[in-house]
């Protein structure tokens, strides 16, 4: 998995001036933001034709996540109450 981000940043380093090479999801903005060589480094919004993009664990089983949860604070020592 190292070997995907070290060509991802190799990538970026390389093409300086490239603009759009990709998008990514900036947690604090809650936006989508174009990824651009490393001389074009500004923020720039993605528009997206889908805003009902979901985010964290809304569109999962929460039946299920909430008894692995509890699951796992049963078992270890340090999450429980």
């Amino acid at each position: 998995m190292t070997d995907h981000f070290y060509l991802f940043y190799e990538e970026y380093q390389r093409n300086t001036d490239t603009i759009h090479m990709g998008t990514y999801f900036h947690v604090r903005l809650e936006k989508f933001l174009f990824i651009n060589g490393s001389n074009k480094n500004q923020i720039e919004f993605v528009e997206s034709e889908d805003h009902n993009i979901s985010r964290g664990f809304g569109d999962k089983d929460t039946v299920v996540l909430r008894n692995k949860i509890e699951q796992i604070r049963a078992n270890v020592p340090y999450y429980s109450y």
